[in-house]
């Protein structure tokens, strides 16, 4: 293994792992984030495996030790910043997909799966549920950076579970599927990688599809609008809201509320200031009625708060800063939820710079401090873009002192972010 490693030999390598630890084309796949046609083709030698960073991807997929890359030419794995990821099963036919997660854990993962059946999904279905539920909470308080590795190291567990269960246990295997892919392309959306997550995203709608639960679909279409929205496709993103709101009477009020501040969002970037309004003032009112309701659903954050929140930033982007404030302080006040801490940092970004915007600049400074205060904690790449923006904003005031203290410690924990996505063009912050 070390000779072939030597000599970037990867095609040997590959046929060594299938030799002596079992791993089929596929699964080898699986790990690399390559199709099964690649594998066979450079384990048969007719494509030769050269760039740098394809390298890192199978090093990482294979769970390599330091020694390994070494003799492949790469440095230890001592970095902690979280790679994106490429779907299992996907084919890059140039080999210049994202990286793969570096689990050291992954070949052995990959011999265990062959183990799951359909008699054995429910009690791993149940175990899911229980890391899933964990999951959500702690990136509502630390954001993706920390969770993105591990969540994609359980992803193919999930599409085993999906594959092999049967009759009864297959609607939960899908449910928890749905899930799970829908928050693994929110961790991806969160960290600013738009591709990804939309990718992972239309893979839990397929799963949605086959259950043929409207709320999940409804839900997920509205993951899908808010993606494309933010990556600059604002009239796709009108497009899959109307979509989630087609069978909006069989959806629960938060349901209801989160796919119409979706579709108020697309309106808002739009221009189309009387039907934001409208759906701005809906969603408020359905998600006031869903404090109240017993329905469970997968949106149990949008709250009032969260909707005066985002229509807040809707109104600074239809240019109406003044009209966004009482908003953005109102929905300040009301979190009643101590755990979500990556959208109240949010919150506090996006009141500073609306304060800003509205030639506020103390105010802007105080709400500056409470961000920084919350976000040194986040791994929040839309946090951190809103804190750029901010920072932007805050550049004409740049003699006065304390905006000058506040840009300096904006600088500092922006800066330390090594993974935080662009700003699209064309967002309300561009004319600070």
């Amino acid at each position: 293994m070390l000779a072939a490693l030597r000599v970037r030999d990867i095609g040997h390598v590959f046929r060594l792992v299938r030799q002596y630890a079992g791993m089929s084309q596929t699964a080898i796949g699986s790990a690399t984030g390559l199709s099964q046609g690649k594998v066979s083709e450079i384990m048969k030698g007719g494509v030769q495996v050269t760039r740098l960073d394809v390298f890192e991807r199978i090093a990482g997929g294979l769970g390599m030790p330091d020694a390994a890359r070494t003799a492949l030419g790469l440095a230890p794995d001592f970095s902690d910043t979280p790679p994106s990821g490429h779907p299992v099963g996907a084919s890059p036919d140039d080999l210049s997909g994202q990286e793969p997660p570096a689990s050291t854990g992954a070949m052995a993962q990959q011999l265990s799966l062959g183990g799951l059946t359909s008699a054995t999904t429910p009690p791993i279905v149940a175990g899911l549920r229980r890391i899933l539920t964990a999951q959500i909470e702690a990136e509502a308080m630390m954001g993706p950076r920390l969770l993105i590795r591990g969540v994609h190291g359980q992803v193919p567990i999930i599409e085993r579970i999906c594959q092999v269960a049967k009759g009864a246990d297959r609607a939960e295997a899908l449910d928890i599927g749905s899930e799970f892919l829908e928050f693994f392309g929110w961790l991806h959306q969160d960290s600013g990688n738009f591709l990804e997550a939309m990718i992972w995203t239309n893979k839990a709608l397929d799963y949605a599809m086959e259950a043929g639960d409207q709320h999940v679909i409804s839900y997920i279409l509205m993951r899908k609008s808010n993606i494309a929205a933010e990556s600059g496709d604002h009239a796709h993103g009108l497009g899959l809201a109307n979509a989630a709101l087609s069978k909006s009477s069989v959806l629960t009020p938060r349901l209801r509320a989160v796919v119409l501040r979706a579709r108020a969002n697309a309106h808002a970037h739009l221009g189309e200031l009387g039907r934001f309004t409208e759906d701005s003032e809906t969603a408020l009112a359905e998600a006031t009625a869903g404090i109240n309701q017993e329905e469970t659903d997968r949106a149990p954050y949008c709250t009032p708060s969260y909707i005066e929140m985002e229509a807040g930033a809707s109104w600074v982007l239809l240019g109406r800063a003044s009209q966004a404030l009482p908003m953005f302080e109102d929905s300040r006040s009301r979190w009643a939820d101590p755990g979500q801490v990556r959208d109240r940092a949010l919150c506090l970004a996006r009141l500073a710079t609306a304060h800003a915007v509205a030639d506020h600049p103390e105010q802007a400074c105080q709400a500056t401090d409470d961000a920084i205060a919350l976000t040194h904690v986040l791994g929040s790449g839309r946090v951190l873009s809103q804190l750029k923006a901010l920072r932007r904003c805050l550049s004409r005031w740049s003699n006065h002192h304390d905006v000058a203290d506040s840009i300096a410690r904006l600088d500092i924990v922006t800066s330390a972010s090594q993974s935080s996505p662009s700003t699209p063009e064309g967002t309300w912050w561009t004319t600070c």
